[in-house]
């Protein structure tokens, strides 16, 4: 099935679903459709490209954190993934 998601600012590299997905359920970014690799519930992002650990995720046009580890096209990207340097 493919979901709706959101995505405000060229800048950002995450999608946040706005309705709850599946694994093998896909989103459509820019023309290309991104399978889902987990389940994914509605409100939490999902990578639309790959990362490496350490590079910067970008959501809303905001820096909102770093991968912790390498993250797929199509992964959850959550606290058991990233990190976030504000705060600390």
């Amino acid at each position: 099935m493919i979901l709706k998601c959101l995505i405000i600012n060229k800048k950002d590299n995450v999608a946040v679903l706005l309705e709850n997905g599946k694994e093998h359920d896909a989103i459509i970014v820019d023309g290309q459709e991104i399978e889902l690799h987990n389940n994914v519930e509605f409100g939490h992002k999902v990578a639309i490209k790959d990362f490496d650990k350490k590079d910067n995720i970008y959501k809303y046009g905001e820096e909102i954190g770093y991968a912790t580890k390498e993250i797929h096209k199509g992964e959850w990207v959550h606290v058991h993934n990233m990190d976030c340097r504000r705060g600390k």
